[in-house]
C-alpha cells in the first residue's frame, strides 16, 4: 500500500499531502470506527442517558418534569460547550502533528471510560458529570475520525468513501436497537419517564445499566477493524514544545482566515442553524415519540430502526451524488427532508381533549424523512470542508465546524428547554409541550437554507484538483 507513506516536509504543495489512490479495503477498516461511534450516539446518549438520567433525577427527589429536563440539557450543553472551545484548539495540534488516528483512538478510550463510569455510583449528578467526559471523548472522536479522509481517499472518490463509512454506520444503529430488545426481553423495559412524572409511576431501569455494559462492549468490538486502518501521515521532526508554539501559530491564522473568507463563513453560519434544528429532532426524538406521541419504548424503536435502515441507504446514495452534484445542492434537498419531518411530528404530538389529533403510527413517516436527512447530513458537512479548507488544515476547519454544531447543540437544548416552559406556562400537556417545543426548528431550517443559498458552488474546482482559496473566489 505504497499509498501510505510518511511526508516530513510541511511546505510541500499542498495536496501533496494528501491520497492520491483509494484502497477500499483500507476505507472498510477505517469505516468499523463510524459504526462504533454511532453505537455510542444512539445506545448511549438516545437510548440509555436521557431515560436514565431523568429517572435518577425523580428518585433523588426532583420531581418536577421541566426542571429535570432543564437539568439533564444543561450538562448536555456545558459538554457541547467543551467541544466548541477546544475543537479547534485540538484540531490545530492534530494537523502541526499529522498524525489524526491516535487522536481517534485517545478520544475513544475518553468515551468508553467515562461511559463505564455511569455504573459506579447511582447518582444524578454523577451520570450528568461523567456524560460531560463522554460525550466531549465521542465528539472529538468524530472531528478526528472525519479528518482522515483526504489522506485515505483520493480527490473524486471521497464522495464514495464518506458515502461508504455513513453506510456502514448504521450498523452501529441496529445494534444499538437490537441490543436494547435484547435488554428489554432480559431485564424489562425502563419505566417511561413521563408516566413517572405525572402519574407517579414505579421506577424500573435496570434493562438501563446492563444495555451500558453490552453497548460498551460492541462498540470495542467495533473498533478493533480501525485499529489496522492506515492514513496518509504528514509528521515532522519538531519537539512536542515546537509542535504545539506551531499549533498555536496555525490556530490563530486559521481563525483569520476563516473570517475574511466568506465562503467558509457561509457554511459554517448556514451548518450552524441545519445542524442545530437536526442535533434537536434527533437528540430529543425518543422522548418526542415516547412522551409526546404516546407511543412505548419498543413501538420507538421500531421507528428508530425503520429510520436506520432508509439512513443506510441514503448514506450510500448521498455519497455518490457529493462526488457528481457536490455538497451544495445535495444539503438543501437535505434542509427539505428534516423540515418535512420535523413538521409532521409538531403534528404527531397535538392533542385536543385529551386526544392526539392523529395516530402514533405516523411517525414512521418521520422516521422516513429523518432517515433520509441523517443519512447524508454528516456526509454533506464532511465534503463542505474538504472543499472550503486547505489540505494542511482540514482538521482545523473540522474544529471550527464543530463550533457552529457544538454551539448550536448548546442553544438548541436551552431554546427547546424554554418552550417546555412556556408549555409549562400555559397548562398545557406534556404532549403540546412537545409541539411547542419542536416548531422554532422550522424556522431555524429555513434560515440555515437562506444562507446555504448564498454559498458559491466550487465543487468542479476542486474535483479539478484546485484547492482553496479558489481563483474564482478573489476575483
Amino acid at each position: 500500500m505504497d499509498n501510505y507513506v510518511t511526508v516530513v516536509d510541511k511546505n510541500v504543495e499542498p495536496t501533496k499531502i494528501e491520497a492520491k489512490r483509494t484502497h477500499f479495503g483500507n476505507v472498510f477498516l477505517w469505516s468499523s470506527y463510524d459504526a462504533a461511534d454511532t453505537l455510542f450516539s444512539q445506545g448511549i446518549i438516545s437510548i440509555v442517558f436521557q431515560p436514565f438520567v431523568l429517572l435518577l433525577a425523580y428518585e433523588q427527589g426532583i420531581t418536577n418534569y421541566w426542571t429535570a429536563f432543564a437539568l439533564m440539557s444543561a450538562f448536555m450543553a456545558f459538554s457541547n460547550l467543551l467541544v466548541a472551545i477546544f475543537g479547534p484548539i485540538i484540531g490545530s495540534i492534530s494537523d502541526t502533528i499529522g498524525k489524526r488516528k491516535s487522536a481517534v483512538l485517545i478520544s475513544a478510550s475518553l468515551m468508553v471510560i467515562s461511559t463505564l463510569a455511569f455504573l459506579i455510583w447511582r447518582n444524578f449528578w454523577w451520570l450528568s458529570i461523567m456524560f460531560v467526559f463522554a460525550n466531549f471523548g465521542y465528539q472529538a472522536g468524530r472531528m478526528f475520525y472525519d479528518s482522515m479522509i483526504p489522506f485515505i481517499s483520493k480527490t473524486d472518490q471521497r464522495g464514495v468513501t464518506s458515502g461508504i463509512s455513513g453506510s456502514l454506520s448504521f450498523i452501529g444503529t441496529f445494534a444499538a436497537i437490537g441490543l436494547a430488545q435484547v435488554a428489554y426481553s432480559i431485564w424489562g423495559k425502563f419505566s417511561e419517564p413521563g408516566k413517572v412524572f405525572e402519574e407517579g409511576a414505579s421506577i424500573t431501569y435496570t434493562s438501563l445499566e446492563w444495555l451500558t455494559v453490552i453497548v460498551i462492549g460492541a462498540i470495542l468490538v467495533f473498533t478493533i477493524p480501525f485499529l489496522f486502518s492506515k492514513e496518509k501521515e504528514n509528521t515532522n521532526s519538531f519537539s512536542l514544545k515546537q509542535n504545539l508554539k506551531q499549533a498555536g501559530i496555525e490556530f490563530k491564522d486559521t481563525l483569520r482566515e476563516i473570517f475574511q473568507y466568506k465562503n467558509a463563513l457561509l457554511f459554517i453560519l448556514g451548518w450552524f442553524f441545519v445542524t442545530d434544528a437536526s442535533n434537536t429532532t434527533i437528540l430529543y426524538m425518543q422522548l418526542v415519540m415516547i412522551d409526546g406521541v404516546g407511543a412505548d419504548p419498543g413501538q420507538a424503536l421500531m421507528i428508530i430502526a425503520m429510520g436506520g435502515l432508509l439512513s443506510m441507504i441514503g448514506a450510500i446514495i448521498v455519497g455518490v451524488l457529493l462526488d457528481k452534484l457536490g455538497p451544495k445542492k445535495n444539503f438543501i434537498i437535505n434542509i427539505f427532508s428534516w423540515f418535512i419531518a420535523v413538521s409532521i411530528a409538531i403534528l404527531a404530538c397535538i392533542e385536543v381533549d385529551g386526544k392526539h389529533i392523529v395516530p402514533w403510527q405516523i411517525m414512521f413517516l418521520v422516521g422516513f424523512f429523518i432517515g433520509i436527512g441523517f443519512g447524508g447530513i454528516w456526509l454533506i458537512g464532511r465534503q463542505f470542508v474538504f472543499e472550503v479548507a486547505p489540505p494542511k488544515k482540514v482538521t482545523q476547519y473540522q474544529g471550527f465546524k464543530q463550533i457552529a454544531g457544538r454551539v448550536s447543540a448548546i442553544i438548541s437544548p436551552i431554546m427547546f428547554l424554554l418552550m417546555l416552559g412556556l408549555g409549562v406556562k400555559l397548562g398545557l400537556s406534556i404532549s403540546n409541550q412537545y409541539a411547542i417545543a419542536l416548531a422554532p426548528l422550522l424556522v431555524f431550517f429555513m434560515i440555515g437554507l437562506i444562507i446555504v443559498l448564498k454559498y458559491v458552488d466550487v465543487h468542479k474546482e476542486y474535483l479539478a484538483g484546485e484547492r482553496a482559496p479558489y481563483k474564482k473566489l478573489l476575483k
